[in-house]
């Protein structure tokens, strides 16, 4: 018998997966982190069909408890709830008449045939929505701003967490479980229903390779449509690696430097200059940073948090920006404010885990 872990609980997993198997900075820098074979979906054994699913609490229980409690012990460490406050969310066969939850159990029923990869296998007796799967189902939970977060996180590097930092000087952050191509290409082939017309929307829109928070609403903000409440600007790449000529490396003191923010065949750049770059020694990077890119004739725009924050001063940066990128790009209009202002605060709540 086996659990197939869905919904919240398999994006709980996928985030956790992604700090257990944090990689180098430099790894995902290169985006060789995105090599199918690196991700979950493709390097860990799967299944397409739900079969002898756990389909009861009673059920559930008898794994949770089979083989020492090893699948709890691993869910406990995701920080996936199985006790009296926690909620599982798992998939089930589509059979007339089943109850759809139980105390603290949700039990999705699925009664379409899925795409190859649907679940990967994680333990034994526990299966995982993969994170494809993962992102189509959470469009029945999210806001459409709140799922373009979701898809950055999923195929981001987000820093890790202090707990599961490695001990050296090498720079770790979480492994991307995913990429835009691949979430595209699932959510075209998913034939259910509750929010794929919305995945498969979404998924137009998302940039691999967003390495913070603040990225994500950046890139968000500035590039989605203007129907979804961004500027609309032109395409860009994040954290792009530019080699530079030995003049400008010698600016910089290194030989490559990375883009916040590239705008696609362009020498356009945003580069955050966020909270953490506080310390004098950051800046002095930072600063050669752009010097050395400037000398590459790189025309290159600096963004504050504070300036984030601000509608106005956002859209004084950007709308620029872009223009000189080659796209037409137009300023916000008072009736184009209520879905922006909309759009910051889906991205928020889902930055602050509300739903």
């Amino acid at each position: 018998m086996n659990i197939y872990l869905s919904h919240i609980s398999a994006w709980l997993f996928w985030i956790w997966w992604s700090k257990m198997n944090a990689i180098p900075l430099g790894l995902f820098h290169s985006g060789k982190c995105f090599a199918r074979d690196r991700m979950p979906s493709f390097s860990l054994p799967t299944v397409s069909i739900i079969k002898n699913a756990a389909g009861s609490k009673r059920e559930v229980r008898q794994i949770l408890n089979a083989n020492g409690q090893s699948v709890r012990q691993l869910l406990v460490r995701a920080g996936i709830g199985t006790g009296a406050d926690g909620c599982l969310y798992v998939c089930v066969p589509y059979v007339k008449g089943r109850r759809c939850s139980e105390k603290n159990i949700h039990f999705h029923q699925v009664s379409c045939a899925l795409p190859r990869r649907s679940f990967v296998k994680v333990a034994e007796g526990l299966y995982v929505a993969s994170p494809e799967l993962t992102f189509v189902q959470m469009a029945s939970v999210l806001e459409e701003g709140a799922l373009c977060a979701c898809g950055m996180e999923l195929t981001g590097g987000y820093p890790l967490d202090a707990e599961f930092r490695p001990d050296g000087e090498v720079v770790y952050v979480r492994a991307p479980v995913t990429s835009q191509t691949l979430l595209a290409a699932y959510a075209d082939r998913y034939q259910g229903r509750g929010g794929t017309n919305k995945a498969r929307r979404v998924t137009r829109h998302l940039c691999d390779k967003s390495a913070s928070v603040k990225e994500t609403e950046l890139a968000l903000l500035a590039l989605l449509p203007r129907h979804y409440g961004g500027l609309g600007a032109k395409e860009a790449l994040l954290n792009e690696v530019v080699t530079l000529s030995p003049e400008a490396a010698t600016i910089a003191r290194q030989k490559k430097v990375v883009c916040d923010l590239k705008f696609k065949d362009s020498n356009v750049v945003v580069e955050y200059d966020g909270a953490t770059h506080g310390d004098a020694e950051a800046r002095t990077t930072d600063s050669r940073r752009r010097d050395a890119l400037r000398a590459e004739g790189y025309d290159v725009a600096t963004l504050t948090n504070a300036q984030l924050q601000s509608p106005t001063e956002f859209q004084a940066i950007i709308v620029p920006a872009s223009r000189k990128a080659g796209k037409r790009t137009r300023y916000l209009s008072e009736c184009d404010m209520p879905r922006h202002r909309a759009l910051r605060s889906q991205i928020a709540r889902y930055h602050a885990r509300g739903f």
